[in-house]
């Protein structure tokens, strides 16, 4: 929320903390954050680091990641919602932000079927909200019919 108040009210174009030149837009923030993680992950796969014990330099690196996710989501990204959703769930465990961050992604694009998936299998599997899981997966069905992973789910459901 901070990168977009310090937009509004014209104050700066550069991090007040680092200095650094802000994204352009909420594009700009989702792409910059997409970068690093990316690069980070780049590293786990490489056997570099690991998820569950990242150095601190790419711990804070995450932080901001998530940052920046949260905020382009804040604007209607739903990609960048998805993203933070599958950051939460995957790398924070935070599962209760995670199911909001798939509900925001769904709100910003309703055809969204891979943020309705997500969202199911979390209902499923820690909330076990199976009513809710079968809605999360037929509303990826009308999304996208050939979508294969929504009918499997759904079947094994």
């Amino acid at each position: 929320a901070c990168l977009a108040e310090l937009r509004t009210k014209k104050v700066a174009q550069a991090c007040p903390l680092c200095r650094a030149e802000l994204p352009p837009g909420v594009e700009g923030l989702f792409e910059l954050a997409t970068r690093a993680i990316m690069r980070i992950q780049g590293m786990v796969d490489r056997g570099e680091v690991a998820w569950a014990a990242l150095p601190a330099a790419e711990q804070e690196e995450m932080d901001e990641v998530e940052a920046m996710y949260t905020e382009a989501a804040a604007q209607g990204h739903s990609s960048a919602a998805f993203n933070l959703g599958l950051l939460l769930q995957n790398v924070r465990g935070d599962f209760d932000g995670a199911v909001a961050a798939y509900r925001t992604a769904i709100t910003a694009d309703p055809g969204f079927a891979d943020a309705h998936i997500n969202l199911g299998y979390l209902l499923q599997n820690v909330r076990e909200d199976f009513d809710g899981a079968e809605a999360a997966y037929r509303a990826a069905i009308a999304a996208d019919p050939g979508h294969a992973h929504s009918h499997s789910n759904l079947g094994f459901l």
